[in-house]
């Protein structure tokens, strides 16, 4: 009993550390894969909202596949590339697509993307940050 307590202090801080913070760490990529619709785009802490979709638009998306493969549709391109995550939830994309010309909402997907670096998991939201506190924020497509 006596070697139990120290045992279960130990236990009991790592679970707490764990769980405090901003983001949790997502040990593997099964969590992340799926498709995923963009909601709202924050820069310098204003919030912008999915417009109406235009006439001939697709839904800007991303679709993580096993094995590190990403589809995706900007508002006028298909997309596919690459994804790698790692430890204190960051991430790498990368990869290509169409070119044709794309929407202003469509601008500011393909224009945040490439600086991507970290991610945070919540129950179907999906949060991708990049430059300082500017950050994507995607809905579990069903």
């Amino acid at each position: 009993m006596k070697n139990f307590f120290p045992l279960m202090v130990f236990v009991l801080s790592i679970l707490f550390i764990t769980s405090c913070g901003k983001t949790t760490t997502i040990n593997s990529n099964m969590e992340l894969t799926g498709k995923w619709q963009l909601e709202s785009i924050v820069q310098e802490a204003d919030t912008i909202k999915k417009p109406p979709l235009q006439k001939g638009a697709f839904e800007v998306s991303l679709n993580f596949k096993d094995k590190g493969e990403l589809e995706g549709t900007s508002s006028t391109n298909y997309l596919t590339g690459f994804y790698e995550t790692a430890q204190q939830n960051t991430i790498q994309l990368g990869g290509g697509g169409t070119e044709r010309a794309e929407t202003s909402w469509g601008n500011l997907f393909v224009n945040a993307l490439p600086n991507v670096n970290m991610y945070d998991l919540k129950p179907n939201k999906l949060v991708l940050y990049y430059e300082n506190n500017n950050a994507l924020i995607f809905a579990r497509a069903q």
